[in-house]
């Protein structure tokens, strides 16, 4: 490699080859995640306190089965005993809630994988911009 365009390309190759793969894998990944939990139904749930103490969230599924979950502070919300909550409720398994949005499930893997595909589309331009310029100045 005696050219600093030979070695430019070299690296432009490998950010093809990296961000193509790479973002195509990401954004089926995020795709299909985001799919999984679209479409959850919203019903109303109840925090309360549980027999050991310990707050839980509670609805009533379709079936009517009374169902809970253990609620955590994961959003910086800490809810009270007796505060009303809107659960999204697993359609395939009605014992399945949560009580933050499913919505943006994947929103992570399809951003990065935009991101890298975008990178590798550029670098496939550039290796074309390379090889132009090679071939002029040979």
């Amino acid at each position: 490699m005696d050219d600093p365009v030979d070695a430019l390309s070299l690296i432009t190759e490998l950010f093809s080859w990296i961000g193509i793969g790479l973002g195509v894998l990401l954004l089926v990944v995020g795709y299909v995640r985001g799919a999984f939990f679209r479409n959850w139904p919203e019903t109303l749930g109840v925090v309360v306190l549980d027999d050991t103490g310990q707050l839980v969230y509670r609805w009533m599924g379709e079936d009517g089965v009374l169902y809970e979950a253990p609620c955590s502070d994961d959003h910086g919300h800490s809810p009270e005993p007796g505060d009303d909550v809107t659960v999204h409720v697993n359609p395939r398994d009605p014992a399945v809630g949560r009580i933050d949005d499913p919505s943006h499930e994947g929103r992570a893997f399809r951003t990065t994988g935009w991101i890298l595909l975008g990178i590798g589309v550029a670098a496939v331009v550039l290796q074309f911009v390379l090889l132009i310029v090679s071939s002029t100045a040979a």
